[in-house]
């Protein structure tokens, strides 16, 4: 009975160290202003961080955390997506010409996303790069297309590496049209909010409060021992 206590004892002091938490903790540099930071933690593992900061501008970033012991990680949410790139086969009223038009969808947001005209160079069937107009527009005498490759202007002007990045850079048409539009993106590889980068993702708990294990810019102002979050309600 004894041994059957014992464990019973041990898995719950386990449990205890090792449960989500629950609540809302506010950085003491709210005190101060302008900038402040709110965590507000759920049981279910997930997190808000509400922030408003002077140079990074106001927001909030959802994620998950995982608590061991006496520390908490925590890990945002990925923030921006790329767009599904598509190519748009119609006719042209003129038949003596193909009208190639490229659009350029940049990385964003859900339901923030953008499409904007993209000046760039276009390869037709593997012949040499012809430039678009300023608007990504290319009009070409009317011709059986299999393959359009896109490239940058830093690439072809300046013998460089891309200055964005996109998920695809060859389009296969399918149909015999000479009005095509094609909507390439930016890839969202490496690319993250600001602030999901700037704060902190490791912290300490001490009671009621946590303190960032990694450094804070706060700190300079606070000073370690003081540049903590408190738990309101």
């Amino acid at each position: 009975m004894k041994n059957v206590f014992k464990v019973i004892t041990i898995f719950l002091i386990s449990f205890n160290l090792n449960a989500q938490v629950e609540g809302k903790f506010k950085h003491k540099i709210c005190k101060y202003g302008p900038n402040c930071f709110v965590l507000k933690f759920d049981i279910n593992g997930t997190f808000e961080f509400i922030y408003s900061q002077d140079i990074l501008g106001s927001g909030t970033l959802t994620g998950k955390y995982v608590k061991v012991k006496d520390t908490l990680k925590l890990t945002p949410d990925k923030v921006f997506f790329s767009h599904p790139t598509e190519i748009i086969e119609t006719e042209n009223s003129d038949s003596k010409i193909t009208k190639i038009v490229v659009k350029y969808q940049r990385a964003s947001k859900k339901g923030e996303e953008k499409t904007e005209n993209f000046e760039c160079y276009l390869s037709i069937n593997d012949e040499k790069y012809l430039k678009t107009d300023q608007n990504g527009t290319l009009v070409i005498p009317k011709m059986k297309i299999n393959k359009i490759q896109i490239k940058d202007i830093f690439e072809i002007e300046l013998k460089s590496e891309p200055l964005v990045k996109l998920t695809e850079t060859i389009f296969y048409p399918k149909l015999d049209k000479n009005y095509i539009e094609l909507l390439t993106s930016e890839s969202d590889e490496g690319i993250d909010l600001a602030m999901s980068s700037w704060m902190t993702k490791l912290l300490l708990i001490k009671g009621r409060k946590l303190f960032p294990i990694s450094f804070e810019p706060e700190e300079v102002y606070l000073g370690k021992e003081k540049t903590y979050y408190e738990k309101f309600n």
